[in-house]
């Protein structure tokens, strides 16, 4: 990988430092900052999710972890309250993440990008709204530009990276990750046996189906 996302947030974490992370879900990798920051707060809306987490912070006696229900669009938290706020390839507002850090503080975020997974994309083809593949009605590189964008709007100090890693995956693997994501609209396996054909076919190597991962690497300064 391009990153190693955790180090990314070690660098621009203090141990004084209050973090925010966005969509937490069962909080594996937060576990692993527990050490760095103060405290951490993680939130998260879907209840089995944060279930799961609790029981996960509990396992590894971690004592500086708060989960909270909420959405990344009304984050229940005050203005300039949190030194560092995260989202790790979870949904996130720009205008919520700015508000609710402090004065020098920084967001770390590492999402999608519009060309992950790009070979297996194309086997699904188009319906009636398009290519089923997300973010395939995409540019090359359009959804970190616009990121660029956007965060530049409100933040002083902006840095976007677009990141390519090559991965594999076995057919149970992608199957269940095309069932539990957006990657592909309306997927089924039992709808799509020709796709999935098609990219073992083609795809198909000694370490897996093989295809390139695409992150976006965010860090924004208040």
């Amino acid at each position: 990988r391009p990153w190693d996302l955790l180090q990314v947030i070690r660098e621009h974490a203090k141990e004084s430092d209050v973090l925010l992370d966005i969509g937490c879900g069962t909080a594996f990798k937060l576990i692993q900052l527990a050490g760095e920051v103060r405290q951490i707060y993680g939130l998260e809306p879907n209840e089995k999710m944060r279930a799961k987490a609790e029981e996960n912070i509990r396992q590894a006696g971690v004592s500086n972890m708060i989960l909270v229900n909420g959405l990344a669009n009304k984050i229940p938290f005050e203005d300039n309250y949190f030194n560092v706020v995260t989202a790790m390839v979870a949904p996130h507002d720009t205008a919520e993440v700015f508000r609710v850090l402090k004065l020098n503080g920084c967001a770390v975020l590492e999402k999608i990008g519009d060309r992950d997974k790009w070979n297996f994309k194309q086997e699904f083809g188009s319906d009636k709204n398009g290519p089923r593949g997300q973010f395939a009605n995409l540019s090359a590189g359009k959804r970190a530009r616009d990121y660029e964008i956007e965060f530049r709007k409100l933040f002083s100090e902006v840095s976007v990276q677009n990141g390519f890693w090559r991965t594999s995956y076995t057919m149970d693997g992608l199957t269940l990750l095309l069932e539990q994501t957006p990657a592909i609209r309306d997927f089924n396996r039992e709808r799509d046996p020709d796709a999935l054909k098609r990219i073992q076919s083609k795809y198909s190597t000694h370490a897996g189906l093989e295809t390139t991962q695409n992150r976006i690497l965010i860090i924004a300064r208040k």
